[in-house]
């Protein structure tokens, strides 16, 4: 069979021979290694800031519809007004876009997403 290893069937049940079961063992510990390290990074990026947990507060809102570029503005404590002036947008868009009176381009989502410091995929 493939990889070399040798299944035999007995009553029902599957027996591996010690090569088989030193691989298997070997692949778990793989594994592990690789989602200690992808938790090792992430903790690393938490603690440098340079990345964050989303707060269950704008996920909750989100799920109840809200525009999330409103969401995020209030987070980060933004007034349209401040925004606009950081994203080089009118604040006239941003009210249009928070009240679902407009949608933005992805362009302009790359605008303000830079000011609110969240990636432009956030704000879709």
């Amino acid at each position: 069979m493939r990889f070399g290893l040798r299944v035999r069937r007995a009553l029902g049940e599957q027996k591996f021979d010690s090569t088989t079961l030193h691989l298997q063992k070997l692949m778990e510990d793989a594994e592990m290694l690789a989602d200690v390290k992808a938790y090792d990074a992430a903790k690393a990026r938490l603690e440098d800031g340079s990345d964050e947990l989303i707060p269950l507060e704008i996920t909750e809102r989100r799920l109840k519809g809200e525009p999330a570029l409103r969401i995020w503005r209030e987070h980060r404590k933004l007034t349209q007004e401040q925004l606009a002036k950081k994203a080089k947008v009118s604040r006239a868009l941003i009210a249009a876009i928070e009240t679902k009176r407009k949608t933005g381009s992805v362009g302009t989502g790359r605008s303000w997403g830079f000011p609110l410091d969240v990636g432009w995929e956030l704000l879709a």
